[in-house]
């Protein structure tokens, strides 16, 4: 006897799933996976655009997040993930891209003192991050210019309202990672710069040498010294004219064979 077909939904009212062909049974009545295909499906699932939003969910409780850097997620699934009680979801929401502003601020809002700084200092372990974060959200960094982590006082130089006495302090500051950042900074100091330019840290002295605020005088010794050339001719303050002499000078060396 055929079955009778399912009636239509009421208006206003979700249409019921249809039920699937036989085809899929090996899948709807199996009673376990191995291990290895229940990981593969993990993984897979959450980039199934079809879906639905309850369902990334359900993953995002199993704590599998890679997912989150879609283009395409359903409603409330980041927002979901950014109170996430689970600190790994909250990480990948963090590292998806795909915040917003008051994402972010609700982000660091559900993490604490502690886990924040921890969150932001795995945030910075990347090259150039987190400031290279679509959206990352710099006002109220300078909150961290006192942290007792140098990563995050470093990052206080990327607030908006961060002044060149905050640049100037932390160019005294004892941990190199917070002095890069200061060398890198144009409002820099001159004469803050000279001593910058000699730390004994070799990425603050590249930043130092190659930041414009370094005084002529200062730039001119560094471009004579065959050691210290190289970085030196890369600052943007030196003026055109003296860069073309520079050329001028050097351009005839490329034809001698290098030993």
């Amino acid at each position: 006897m055929t079955p009778a077909p399912t009636p239509p939904a009421e208006p206003g009212q979700p249409a019921e799933p249809a039920e699937p062909g036989p085809v899929w049974t090996p899948l709807t009545r199996a009673a376990a996976v191995d291990r290895a295909t229940g990981l593969a499906w993990l993984s897979g699932l959450g980039h199934n655009r079809a879906a639905p939003a309850g369902l990334l969910l359900r993953l995002l409780d199993a704590g599998e997040h890679h997912f989150l850097d879609r283009d395409d997620l359903p409603d409330g699934v980041l927002d979901a993930a950014i109170a996430h009680p689970d600190r790994r979801v909250r990480m990948g929401a963090a590292e998806s891209g795909r915040l917003s502003p008051a994402q972010w601020e609700r982000l660091i809002a559900a993490t604490p003192g502690a886990a924040l700084r921890e969150l932001f200092a795995e945030l910075a372990e990347g090259p150039g991050r987190p400031r290279n974060h679509p959206r990352f959200p710099r006002q109220g960094l300078l909150r961290l210019a006192a942290d007792p982590n140098p990563r995050l006082r470093a990052l206080a130089l990327d607030d908006p309202a961060a002044t060149a006495a905050h640049v100037e302090r932390a160019a005294a500051d004892p941990d190199p990672a917070v002095r890069r950042a200061a060398a890198a900074d144009r409002r820099l100091a001159p004469a803050t710069a000279a001593v910058l330019a000699a730390d004994p840290d070799s990425g603050v002295r590249h930043f130092a040498r190659v930041n414009p605020a370094l005084p002529p005088e200062d730039l001119v010794v560094l471009l004579l010294d065959p050691r210290r050339a190289d970085t030196a001719a890369r600052n943007p303050a030196i003026p055109a004219a003296v860069l073309h002499r520079m050329a001028d000078l050097a351009i005839p060396h490329a034809a001698v064979p290098r030993r």
